[in-house]
């Protein structure tokens, strides 16, 4: 399959109001960042109505570790011409067997043609050229068509990616890593918005914290809570994220610590780690 384009997808920005376009911007600021760690260069990454745009890279997994996506879809562009879109999507389907359905998201209410009437373009015009049937339920395969303003786009797949809010757009934090545990409440802190920062009293891996970070992280080792808590006021921060959950004791520090896992269980907390490893390539 030959793609072009990604189709980048967010959720909670939507709800920033006069402030989204300042979450748009650090969003695409993380995607170039995250992407370009795998890639030879930053990926260029541009603004559509309600999306994100960028051309298609190989290494396209790496954007399920972005905070603040929602979704993506490798994707052909085509332009706004039902002839072009038929041959397009005929090409795509050409020597797939089964039965198809097209579905249609018209975010450009100014093409002229209505989503139903262009499903049933397309659908025809496919039947014709190629071997696949029609199904309206339980198709073999879906061809999606996205109409925006800049172009229509065509895609198969939609790909999950972790959501929430693009790290750094809120504040600082410093996370004590003493436990597996302390990496999902670092990574919760993140989807947040934070930005962290890791800290323990003796040598551990943030390799998994640092997958999902869009800036380098440093580790920082401590010998006690005094040294961790000059640390903190050297960094302007008065946050401390722990992994700890219900029946732990309690740090005797003057930090204000927040601890987000204090409802999971050991297993919950073991399944969201799991999860998380699972998007890293």
């Amino acid at each position: 399959m030959v793609y072009d384009t990604i189709l980048l997808r967010y959720g909670e920005i939507f709800l920033k109001g006069k402030n989204k376009g300042m979450f748009e911007r650090k969003l695409a600021e993380n995607i170039r960042k995250i992407v370009g760690k795998t890639g030879k260069h930053k990926p260029a990454v541009t603004k559509s109505r309600g999306r994100l745009l960028m051309a298609y890279i190989s290494n396209h997994s790496s954007l399920r570790q972005v905070f603040g996506l929602t979704s993506y879809s490798p994707a052909v562009r085509v332009e706004k011409n039902i002839g072009e879109i038929q041959r397009k999507a005929v090409k795509l389907l050409q020597g797939r067997k089964g039965t198809f359905r097209i579905v249609t998201k018209r975010s450009d209410k100014s093409f002229p043609t209505t989503s139903i009437e262009l499903n049933r373009m397309v659908g025809e015009y496919v039947e014709k050229e190629t071997k696949l049937e029609f199904s309206p339920t339980s198709p073999d395969i879906i061809l999606e068509i996205e109409i925006n303003q800049e172009g229509i786009y065509l895609f198969f797949e939609t790909i999950s990616c972790v959501g929430g809010m693009p790290a750094g757009v809120e504040g600082r934090v410093l996370v004590l890593v003493d436990d597996e545990a302390s990496l999902l409440a670092g990574l919760l802190f993140m989807k947040r918005g934070c930005s962290v920062y890791p800290v323990a009293f003796a040598e551990k891996d943030i390799s998994l914290l640092q997958k999902f970070s869009p800036m380098e992280l440093y580790f920082n080792q401590v010998k006690d809570f005094k040294e961790l808590e000059e640390l903190a006021a050297k960094k302007e921060i008065s946050i401390l994220v722990t992994g700890q959950i219900l029946g732990d004791e309690n740090y005797k520090t003057n930090l204000t610590v927040m601890k987000p896992l204090i409802a999971y269980s050991k297993k919950e907390i073991e399944e969201w780690l799991k999860w998380y490893r699972g998007l890293v390539m």
